[in-house]
């Protein structure tokens, strides 16, 4: 009985420390698994707070590029600006280039006034007597007389447009952009009112 009674007691204990094993086990594993997650939070943490980092700098970084960038810009538009008024500044007329100029227009003005007289001085008296041929002639006469004085009627107009504008000190100025026209074209044509670029623009929008 004695052996029996030993035997139970040794299955209780090996069952007692079974359960003691088993629940140890579970408690470790928890740890283990509670272990982990926080390993986890914290690679995850780690982590985040490296691509925030890293996007920071990023952004740094794009506003550096922008500001060089701008700065660029800047240096590219000084540097036209300053070509620009070297070109202005080449491109300006002297005061005895103004009064050559401004010679020859009166002695354009001049002859243009002197063509002008000469073709109405020639204009034919209207005849009431002739054929049909004679009036069509007439007609046609007329017509070339008076599109000839138009024409030298607005050469003498702009003549005397840039006779004003010598007068007033704004001789070489663009009328548009007021920007200083090329030597060249004022010299090639002194009544000139426009730069070529503008020039350009008004016939276009007149098309």
């Amino acid at each position: 009985m004695k052996t029996g009674k030993t035997i139970k007691s040794k299955i209780k204990e090996v069952k007692k420390t079974e359960k003691k094993a088993v629940s140890a086990l579970k408690t470790k594993a928890a740890a283990v698994k509670k272990a982990e997650k926080k390993a986890v939070t914290a690679v995850k943490k780690t982590a985040k707070t490296a691509v925030s980092a890293a996007k920071k700098t990023v952004k740094k970084v794009k506003n550096k590029v922008v500001k060089i960038e701008k700065a660029v810009t800047d240096l590219k538009k000084q540097s036209a600006a300053k070509a620009k008024e070297q070109g202005s500044a080449s491109d300006r007329l002297t005061p005895q280039e103004i009064k050559e100029i401004e010679k020859h227009l009166l002695e354009m003005r001049e002859e243009v006034q002197k063509r002008i007289r000469t073709k109405k001085e020639h204009e034919m008296p209207e005849t009431e007597v002739g054929d049909e041929a004679d009036v069509a002639s007439q007609s046609l006469d007329k017509e070339v007389l008076f599109e000839l004085n138009g024409n030298a009627q607005a050469l003498l107009d702009q003549i005397e447009s840039a006779l004003r504008r010598i007068s007033k000190g704004i001789y070489g100025t663009c009328e548009y952009c007021r920007c200083q026209i090329p030597k060249k074209r004022i010299l090639a044509l002194p009544f000139a009112r426009y730069c070529i670029r503008c020039q350009t623009s008004n016939e276009g929008i007149k098309r």
